[in-house]
């Protein structure tokens, strides 16, 4: 499917979905899948009507010497901050207050700036493990993008976030997600990948 096909998809779902409320929508897949790209696509269609929380900025600083000892369960687990997305981010847009939040620097395994969504008409939460069990209660709208694995490795290769050893890693975890937790099944859409 095209970027632009599967923009057309996921705002006719969002169409039929909207009410007089928020409506809150989990963009889910793999790194590399093509979960960015949906969402700004997204945004430009519902031009000034769509906040974006990002998935990226709720990891948790762990040292690079303990994350390497995680099996990919723990991983999973122990790597992105859900209670933090949560408590931070979601809850606060739900009873239409802005959300504030410390952004997660990749470069520097640590807390940065601070992040201030405004409550919109849509509001988007974009990345891996963003339709995990925990919650699943607070979205209205779950888009899982499905890429071919080989795609997504070339994409995770081309970008400037570690070593090939911690590439293996971060997709152990996820294909761990993939197949246990198995958000593709929980989606109200799924978008071959782009």
């Amino acid at each position: 499917m095209s970027p632009e096909a599967a923009v057309r998809a996921a705002c006719a779902l969002l169409n039929q979905r909207r009410g007089r409320g928020r409506l809150f929508v989990g963009i889910d897949g793999a790194g590399g899948a093509g979960k960015s790209t949906l969402a700004d696509g997204i945004c430009e269609a519902y031009w000034g009507r769509v906040s974006i929380v990002k998935c990226d900025d709720f990891y948790r600083p762990i040292a690079e010497h303990e994350s390497g000892t995680f099996s990919p369960q723990e991983a999973y687990e122990k790597h992105f901050d859900w209670k933090r997305l949560r408590d931070e981010a979601l809850i606060p847009l739900r009873e239409d207050s802005p959300a504030r939040y410390q952004r997660y620097d990749w470069s520097t395994d640590c807390l940065a700036e601070w992040i201030d969504i405004e409550p919109r008409e849509i509001v988007i939460i974009e990345g891996v493990y963003s339709t995990r069990p925990e919650l699943r209660e607070l979205l209205d709208v779950a888009i899982f993008i499905d890429t071919p694995r080989d795609e997504r490795l070339r994409r995770m290769r081309a970008r400037p976030q570690g070593s090939t050893s911690w590439i293996e890693r971060w997709m152990a975890a996820e294909d761990w997600y993939l197949e246990s937790v198995a958000p593709q099944h929980h989606a109200d859409l799924v978008i071959a990948g782009f």
